[in-house]
């Protein structure tokens, strides 16, 4: 049986109707032209859809690092059912590059760190986040090898800092342990469940699967698929009274770690609620005091573009 989404009113919802129907006007107003869809829900139903740049319900735009929090539910799934044991496991035991004393601190590496984006190696965005230094590792043969020779900057689990490595690095570990990709396990176990459909990851020399930087129009999801991934954490880890992810890892993931109180297990949080998020404005905010999800979706642009005043704007309606 297929997933329905209901459909609402702001008004029966508790919502300010006026505000939400200007929403458009304020993409125009702001010349907004990037911006594909805006999708609210509450109290899980549908109560304000629009799509823009010829896009529908059924279009499917780039999600960039939101993949990153879809990764870590996939690393929860692993969790549950036994085949990653703990998240305080140390990442050597799965990476034997990083068993082999090429530095002091890889040893120290857990998949918490790589989680909370605390791995202590080196990296640098670059302008706009254009990421140079992955460039240089997708010229490489082996993406970990390549990795684990990069210097270490800080004492793993010490500093937060935004990185590709770590994901890279946690994907590894899944494809690892599980003897298939990441992309098999999130299709298998999370998306199927949810009735996502995607294209298949793309995957390095060394088995990798990843979706930022190459292979991206492979990670492409509708706004509605970007609402189900809210819903389920929004559920705490269940949809359609099935469990998905643990509800232990779901709390887990949207409290502040001890490197920054202002992100969990890749999942970005905020006062009132968490978030995924993605290069050039793609977002699904959750506000679960509220019983919201606000997805946007745009364009990305070489100025990495965000729009988080739209949801505040949306924010506003609530009575």
């Amino acid at each position: 049986m297929s997933y329905g989404w209901k459909i609402s009113t702001p008004k029966a919802e508790g919502m300010n109707e006026e505000i939400l129907n200007n929403i458009d006007d304020y993409i125009k107003q702001k010349h907004y032209r990037l911006i594909n869809s805006v999708l609210v829900i509450k109290n899980e139903k549908i109560i304000f859809e629009h799509y823009y740049n010829k896009f529908n319900a059924n279009s499917r735009n780039n999600i960039k690092s939101i993949w990153k929090s879809i990764l870590s539910i996939t690393l929860g799934i692993c969790i549950d059912k036994g085949i990653i044991k703990s998240i305080d496991e140390h990442i050597s035991k799965y990476l034997k590059e990083f068993n082999q004393g090429e530095h002091p601190y890889h040893k120290a590496i857990t998949i918490r760190d790589l989680l909370t984006m605390s791995s202590g190696i080196y990296w640098d965005g670059g302008v706009h986040y254009h990421c140079p230094m992955m460039m240089q590792m997708m010229r490489s043969g082996n993406w970990i090898s390549h990795i684990s020779d990069i210097a270490m900057e800080n004492y793993p689990g010490n500093k937060f800092q935004y990185k590709e490595w770590d994901v890279i690095l946690l994907s590894a570990i899944i494809s690892n342990a599980a003897g298939k990709t990441a992309y098999e396990i999130c299709n298998e176990f999370l998306y199927k469940p949810l009735e996502i459909t995607s294209g298949i990851w793309s995957q390095s020399a060394d088995n990798v699967s990843y979706t930022v930087m190459k292979g991206e129009e492979n990670s492409d999801l509708s706004a509605r698929d970007l609402a189900k991934i809210g819903l389920l954490f929004l559920n705490n880890g269940v949809f359609q009274g099935k469990r998905i992810v643990s509800e232990n890892y779901v709390k887990q993931a949207i409290f502040p770690s001890t490197a920054s109180s202002g992100y969990g297990y890749l999942w970005w949080l905020f006062d009132g609620g968490y978030a995924c998020r993605g290069y050039g404005g793609q977002e699904v905010n959750v506000y679960p005091e509220e019983q919201l999800i606000i997805v946007i979706q745009a364009t990305p642009s070489p100025q990495s573009k965000s729009y988080g005043d739209i949801a505040e704007q949306i924010l506003m309606a609530i009575n």
